[in-house]
This record gives structure tokens, C-alpha cells and sequence, in this order.
């Protein structure tokens, strides 16, 4: 059975937009040729993982603009973040009981009893690992030696890794001075001498200074379930603008979180079973993270955007190693321009948290830090609004959140289901094309250097569905 690709030109692509005259000229000199949009898709140009259409920044050099001599190392307590009174956490607990109540009583769509037990489900999923990760016999103490590779191919490694464990984006970091900037003031004491960290009874974590390395990966919220959250309530918030958010799409926010936590467990397991230290520790503001190291971008609701996943980045994680990782640089793919035109999260958010200006700030508010130039949230009104757990509305109205689906094979299976007539042909062509026989040493091999914008064999939540 040949594949089969209809010719798209870049031309024929940027008219079907609606592109014309100058615009198309200018567009078509940067878009690729493409045989169907699918391949357009999940193709990648300048960047080995993303799209062809973002683009790659020097290190360090992010859409934002950088003050070094203002981002420092993050002071919790010169600038603790906020925390709402105890009249309103009481307030709202009241509110949030009644919110919840009304729906089952009143049996309404998305609010009734049934929509309050599946977000009930999904909470409390997974312990945190420990911050130097799970007790394993090391492959030294095995007679093994660590695993040996270039610091590009060990970024590849863990990125194949890691796309199994359920994440689609991941990358790098390497702890130089800058980078430091990230952790929390005094949470890290970095040491010669010591192979393994420690704790000490001040809640100083001690880290040997080999660990030079960060990887970091982005936990993604599922996005067909989180717009089950979403509600009008323009009499009580204001017009145009969304309301306390329904349980059928809480889960999203509560599976997340799991799945973050879970990951950790693997995550650091794996890199500690290549023969090297992992630890997660010292990092308050874990979007810096994947903003520095090139997952995304920050977005109007000052958490990171990705230009697949949109604002369906729950959490960014981290692996601190001394495992040699070629540190990723930072991306540009247009969300720097897009989100002061477009102000859609902040509109419609009921809690008012977000600005309107279409030109970012270097002015900062508690529990934001300084040292940037970029969007601020209020964190008062979004706590007494419900973040982080009773509300994701910003998260859910990016526009770059939408997912492409694919089809595999539906004719097949609908004949199958209606005649046994073609069954014996069908068998022997599932035998010819060789979907399950067992994989040469190269197929072995190459499964860590798939790609990854394309392959359908791992749990990548909410991205869509795959249908086989």
C-alpha cells in the first residue's frame, strides 16, 4: 500500500489563510514546503522539537527583557507570596461549599453529584518523591560504571525518556551564574567534596557542586476536559465575563498535579539508575525554568505558553544532575506579540487578577519577582478566586491550546465489525506490513532518537485524541 501525499506548496498553504499580495510574499519566504498539512504540523525546522515556524534564541536571551542586575535569586522573605486573610479563606470555603451544593441539588449540567465525584477522583493521586529522589541500588555498586555519552546525546536520551513518562517538551539547563538566579535565596548550599546531598536541620539542602545540570520537562493539563470548567456568570462578575468554575472540568487541574508528581518518581529514578545524583529542591518559580531553558514563552497570565500546548502547562519540573545535559536555548514563537493583542485570558477572568495593558512592566506586585520586564498577576484575587485548584480559566482560554487529531485506520475496523467477508485478507495484510513482529537491533536503538513531534506511542494528556 504506497503512501499517499497531495502536493501543498507554501504558496498554495499561506493563500488557504487567507494570505495575499505582499502578506503572501512575505510569509512564503520563510514557510517550507510542505506534502500534506500533517507533516506541516509536526515538522520542525530550526528547532529539533518544536514546529518549523518557532524560533531559536540565543541562551539566556528570552522575549523578555532581563535586568541582571535586579534578578536575583528569589527572596521568599523580603517578598513571601501572598496569602489571603483567614475572613476570606472562610468566605470562599463557604462559597465554594454553596457553589457545589446548589449544583447537586438542582441536578444542573456539570455541577451535579456525579460532576462533584469525578473532580473528587482525581485528587490526592501521588505523593512527592523524595527531594533526592527514590532509594535505588546504584549501577556502581552493581559493578556497572555510569552511563557514558555526549552531553547531546544525553539530552536526547532523557527527552525520549521523559516523552514516555507523559511529557512532550522538555529540555535543559546549565547552572551557571545566571541560571543560579532561578532558585530561592539561601535554600541551596552548592559543595566540593561530597557525593551525595543532604538536608541539614535549617532546611538548607547541600548539593554537590558537580551537579552542573538541569532537566526540566513540562506537565501538561488535558484540554478537552478543561473546557468542561468553563461558565457564564456576567451577573455576578461583570459583563463578558466567566464565573466560578464547574467540577466536570476540575479534574483537569487535580489529575495534572498527579501526574506532575508521578513523573517526578520516574524522572529521578531514571537519571539516578544511569549512575548519577538527582535532586529537586530550591525552586519556588518553576516557570523560569522551562522560559530559560526554551519550552516556552511567558504568556499575559504570567505562567509559560508553548506553541503546542498553549497554556496547558500545569508544571514545570526539574531534575538537578550532575549527568552531562547540552543545555537548550531559548524560543521565540510569537506569543510575546500575540498576547497584548489579544487580552482573551484577561477579559474574561472573573477575579479581574490579570492587566489589560498591551505593553508589558517592569513593575512587580507580592509574590512576583522582580528583575523583568513582562505580565504580573495579582495573586490575592486570583487565590480568592480559587487558583490553584478550583480555578484554571486563564489556563483554558489561551488560543494556542488547540489540539490536532489524527485517524487510524477506521475503515478497516468498521468493515470488520459489519462482515467477516475481507477478515482473512485483512489478517494477511496486518501479516505482510508487519505491524507486530519483533524489532531489529537499530529499530532497538532508535527508539531514542524517535521523533518525538510525530510518535503516537506515548501518554501525552490532552493533546487531542488517538484514534486507533
Amino acid at each position: 500500500m504506497a503512501t499517499f501525499h497531495s502536493t501543498l506548496s507554501r504558496r498554495e498553504f499561506m493563500k488557504g489563510l487567507g494570505l495575499t499580495g505582499a502578506g503572501l510574499g512575505a510569509a512564503a519566504l520563510v514557510a517550507p514546503n510542505f506534502h500534506d498539512l500533517d507533516e506541516l504540523a509536526s515538522s520542525a525546522d530550526s528547532h529539533p522539537t518544536m514546529p518549523w515556524w518557532v524560533k531559536t534564541r540565543e541562551h539566556e536571551d528570552i522575549t523578555n527583557e532581563i535586568d541582571w542586575d535586579t534578578f536575583k535569586a528569589y527572596d521568599k522573605t523580603a517578598n513571601p507570596f501572598p496569602v489571603v486573610s483567614a475572613e476570606n479563606v472562610a468566605m470562599r470555603a463557604e462559597r465554594d461549599k454553596k457553589f457545589d451544593n446548589d449544583g447537586i441539588v438542582q441536578n444542573l449540567p456539570g455541577r451535579n453529584l456525579r460532576a462533584v465525584a469525578l473532580a473528587d477522583m482525581v485528587t490526592g493521586l501521588q505523593t512527592a518523591p523524595p527531594w533526592d529522589g527514590p532509594e535505588i541500588t546504584s549501577p556502581q555498586s552493581k559493578g556497572y560504571t555510569a552511563w557514558q555519552d555526549t552531553p547531546e546525546n544525553n539530552l536526547q536520551m532523557v527527552r525520549a525518556a521523559v516523552h514516555l513518562i507523559g511529557s512532550n517538551n522538555a529540555g535543559a539547563l546549565a547552572l551557571n551564574e545566571h541560571m543560579l538566579r532561578i532558585f530561592d535565596k539561601g535554600a541551596i548550599s552548592w559543595e566540593a567534596g561530597i557525593d551525595k546531598g543532604t538536608l541539614d536541620s535549617k532546611k538548607v539542602y547541600h548539593i554537590p557542586d558537580k551537579c552542573k545540570y538541569m532537566l526540566t520537562y513540562s506537565i501538561q493539563q488535558n484540554y478537552t476536559q478543561a473546557k468542561y470548567q468553563l461558565r457564564w456568570d456576567e451577573e455576578t462578575y461583570g459583563e463578558g465575563k466567566l464565573g466560578q468554575p464547574m467540577p466536570l472540568g476540575r479534574p483537569t487541574v487535580h489529575r495534572a498535579y498527579g501526574d506532575g508528581r508521578y513523573s517526578d518518581w520516574m524522572a529521578l529514578r531514571f537519571v539516578k539508575n544511569l549512575g548519577y545524583g538527582a535532586y529537586k529542591a530550591g525552586v519556588t518559580a518553576n516557570v523560569a525554568l522551562g522560559i530559560f531553558s526554551g519550552l516556552g514563552e511567558q504568556g499575559r497570565s504570567t505562567y509559560m505558553m508553548s506553541p503546542r500546548n498553549g497554556l496547558m502547562n500545569r508544571i514545570t519540573n526539574y531534575v538537578i544532575t550532575d549527568l552531562p545535559l547540552a543545555a537548550t536555548p531559548p524560543i521565540d514563537f510569537g506569543a510575546s506579540k500575540f498576547c497584548p493583542q489579544c487580552k482573551i485570558c484577561a477579559e474574561r477572568c472573573p477575579s479581574n487578577a490579570m492587566s489589560m495593558e498591551s505593553e508589558t512592566t517592569w513593575d512587580y506586585g507580592p509574590g512576583n519577582r522582580p528583575g523583568y520586564k513582562g505580565w504580573r498577576m495579582d495573586w490575592i484575587k486570583c487565590q480568592e478566586m480559587g487558583a490553584p485548584s478550583r480555578c484554571g480559566v486563564c489556563h483554558t482560554l489561551c488560543p494556542f491550546n488547540n489540539p490536532s487529531e489524527g485517524i487510524i485506520h477506521p475503515v478497516i475496523r468498521m468493515t470488520a465489525a459489519n462482515t467477516g467477508v475481507f477478515n482473512k485478507f485483512f489478517g494477511e495484510a496486518d501479516r505482510y506490513f508487519g505491524y507486530a513482529t519483533p524489532k531489529t537491533d537499530a529499530e532497538l536503538e532508535g527508539w531514542w532518537t524517535r521523533d518525538l513531534s510525530s510518535w503516537k506511542g506515548d501518554v501525552i494528556h490532552g493533546t487531542g485524541q488517538y484514534k486507533w
